[in-house]
């Protein structure tokens, strides 16, 4: 298993991930998105539509990188703990209830429920995607990993 307890752990707290993808010019092109992690596939969910850079770059190129951190500056906690995260990533071709799910399990991690359902309805709009991230190689930054 690629990501232990203690990394599935952190992931299950509603950060923000950075995902960056490889640009037609070679660049990285890097954007902050919401998403879902399956502790049991060991996979990472994201969503968007489908004509966005980050769709189209990974139709391309399907190498990523990901880094998501607890944001210690928000609540002035030090140190910050972090992950970084090689990885490839894909389209996920599933039937219309399947993608409804997965994007539901993105969104309640964003919103209360009084909230979701119209979080739900303003992203399910247009022709949108889900992307499935398969981790390659995990490390984890920060000296918070270390209980300091």
């Amino acid at each position: 298993m690629i990501l232990d307890q203690e990394t599935l752990d952190f992931l299950a707290q509603p950060f923000l991930m950075r995902l960056a993808t490889i640009g037609a010019d070679g660049y990285p092109q890097v954007t902050p998105v919401w998403y879902w992690c399956d502790p049991v596939k060991q996979r990472l969910y994201v969503s968007t539509e489908s004509q966005r850079i980050k769709f189209r770059n990974i139709q391309r190129d399907p190498r990523v990188g990901v880094a998501i951190d607890d944001d210690a500056t928000k609540d002035q906690t030090r140190p910050y703990r972090g992950i970084s995260i090689k990885a490839n990533a894909h389209e996920v071709i599933a039937p219309r209830e399947t993608l409804v799910t997965l994007v539901s399990n993105i969104v309640q991690r964003y919103f209360g429920p009084n909230d979701m359902q119209k979080a739900f309805q303003w992203l399910f709009v247009g022709d949108r995607v889900v992307i499935e991230i398969e981790p390659v190689h995990v490390a984890k930054v920060g000296a918070g990993w270390r209980g300091l």
